[in-house]
């Protein structure tokens, strides 16, 4: 998502990019924290492990069968992903 990013950079970096639009909320109380109205009403997100549980990881398995592909584009995807990238099952 945003590499080497911390809660607190992600969070700064997400109301300087969208400080204007409507449905978003900085929260009195909290640097990190923000709220998000909703359809169905206001949610407040809080950014301490906001990243680390969003973040996308491939197993190695999958990740070392990929590139090993025959088809240059594919393994040219898989090459060289970084170690926190990857898990093994």
């Amino acid at each position: 998502m945003f590499p080497k990013s911390t809660h607190e950079t992600f969070a700064t970096k997400m109301f300087r990019n969208f400080s204007s639009h409507p449905r978003l909320e900085k929260t009195k109380f909290s640097e990190t924290d923000f709220t998000i109205s909703h359809y169905a009403g206001k949610v407040t997100y809080q950014t301490d492990s906001f990243l680390e549980k969003n973040r996308d990881y491939i197993v190695a398995e999958h990740c070392n069968l990929l590139s090993s592909s025959r088809c240059p584009f594919v393994s040219g995807l898989f090459t060289s992903l970084p170690e926190e990238s990857i898990r093994s099952s």
